[in-house]
């Protein structure tokens, strides 16, 4: 058992190369594709957290749009709750106006129809008056005539109504 220096040689030099080949063809592309394939999960990882932090944002702004919008609806709602508040009134004060123009327009005209009624009463209770005296054979001045009429009317008018 001798120690033989060429036969070490040997052995470190093939050593060497099978390092070197061992490093340069797998060691190398193995880090390479291992350095890759990090540096794609780091880059889905920001990607990622881009993704939910744009969400957050997404929802966010949503959120806010709806309150938005919300506010928008009341305020419209409250619109036309007023606008209806005020046509109710407009519309209830024209009713109000055509109620009493119509009370008014039938109250005028039972006016003129019992002045009218009075007028025919009169005129033939003044007939009638004047036939009963003419049958009697009595002769009354026609003004005393008149004013007897008219007092004897207006009594039984105000009986009547």
């Amino acid at each position: 058992m001798d120690i033989q220096f060429p036969q070490i040689l040997f052995q470190i030099i093939n050593f060497g190369v099978v390092a070197g080949a061992l490093t340069y063809f797998l060691y190398t592309p193995v880090k390479k594709v291992l350095d890759d394939r990090s540096k794609k999960v780091e880059e889905g990882q920001k990607a990622a957290e881009a993704s939910i932090a744009e969400k957050r944002q997404i929802d966010e702004l949503r959120k806010k749009i709806i309150k938005d919008a919300e506010k928008e609806a009341a305020k419209l709602l409250e619109e036309a709750t007023q606008a209806a508040t005020a046509r109710k009134k407009e519309l209830m004060a024209k009713a109000k106006e055509e109620a009493t123009a119509n009370a008014a327009a039938e109250q005028q005209n039972k006016m003129d129809e019992v002045a009218a009624l009075k007028q025919t009463i009169k005129s033939q209770y003044a007939d009638a008056v004047v036939a009963a005296v003419e049958k009697i054979g009595m002769s009354i001045d026609k003004k005393v005539q008149t004013q007897i009429i008219d007092s004897e009317l207006d009594q039984l008018l105000q009986r009547i109504a």
